[in-house]
């Protein structure tokens, strides 16, 4: 499946800039960062289910941290790349926790 809305393939990272307590999520974050809704939608039905497990599983215990990070960014223009990755890919795994529960897998 070929997506072409993932900000990890957009831009150069620089991992300093994120926090050390989501550093262990970069390589979870940039696979999930698909900012299109269709296309993660496909990507979420076309991933098996372990897969979409360990996302929400991973990012769980850190979306309040993470809002924390994103509050404390938000008067910064343009807003860092790191944070929107982070962003886009803690969207992506409420999605997916979401959705898994609705199916209580």
């Amino acid at each position: 499946m070929e997506i072409h809305s993932r900000y990890s393939d957009q831009v150069a990272l620089d991992e300093s800039k994120v926090p050390e307590e989501f550093r262990h999520l970069i390589p979870l974050a940039k696979e999930w960062s698909i900012g299109d809704d269709v296309e993660l939608d496909a990507y979420n039905e076309a991933a098996a289910l372990e897969k979409k497990k360990e996302l929400a599983e991973a990012f769980r215990p850190h979306f309040d941290a993470l809002w924390q990070w994103h509050k404390r960014c938000e008067g910064l223009i343009p807003q860092p790349d790191e944070l929107v990755l982070f962003d886009t890919a803690a969207n992506a795994a409420a999605t997916v926790h979401t959705l898994l529960e609705d199916e209580q897998i």
